[in-house]
């Protein structure tokens, strides 16, 4: 499994929303956010990104895009987090068939029996005298749930706290991988991972 992440933006804008409160109207914003404004929005953004119940909601304002390659079987149970959340993926329906799949195309564990089964149902996939020629079905049925995707995904902070909270320490040890790769790379960790929640 691996995650590159590729941009990250809207902290600046979350603290400046989080701040609107203290706003008076008749300043110009340009003036009033200055830079100490600014470093009262970061510690008020730090004590409430763990309070809920709203008072982190510009954690929402806060988005994130990667490129994640993962088992299916993990792919499947992301897919429960699509609030907040979009992706575009590699298609099994256009690249599956063309060409025979190696043990680099699967997750570590994956058997050779499984890549060869698969290979045999490419070969009838290909076949034009078989009864399964350009049977997608098939195919797809017979992919193993340790089959390599990549999908570009946009997240924001508010989703990844959520995921970290609850899969940090999921039994599916892609959750952990997934966790650890994204917070070693977005710029502000401190608001999405709380050491006390995540490491009991």
């Amino acid at each position: 499994m691996k995650v590159i992440k590729l941009e990250e933006h809207g902290y600046e804008s979350a603290l400046l929303g989080l701040s609107l409160s203290f706003y008076d109207h008749l300043e110009p914003l340009d003036v009033w956010w200055n830079d100490e404004k600014k470093v009262r929005a970061r510690r008020r953004a730090e004590a409430l990104a763990f309070r809920g119940g709203g008072h982190n909601k510009y954690l929402s304002s806060i988005f994130i895009w990667a490129v994640v390659q993962a088992p299916r079987c993990w792919w499947s149970e992301y897919d429960t987090y699509k609030v907040a959340t979009t992706a575009n993926s590699s298609s099994t329906m256009h690249t599956l068939n063309k060409r025979f799949v190696t043990v680099d195309d699967f997750e570590n564990g994956v058997t050779q029996q499984a890549i060869d089964n698969l290979n045999n149902c490419i070969s009838i996939y290909n076949n034009v005298n078989s009864e399964y020629y350009h049977n997608i079905t098939k195919l797809k049925l017979n992919l193993p749930e340790s089959y390599l995707q990549e999908r570009q995904i946009t997240i924001n902070y508010m989703t990844l706290q959520n995921i970290i909270k609850q899969r940090f320490n999921h039994k599916l040890i892609y959750w952990k991988i997934f966790c650890n790769q994204m917070l070693e790379q977005i710029e502000h960790s401190e608001l999405v991972y709380d050491r006390h929640i995540n490491t009991k």
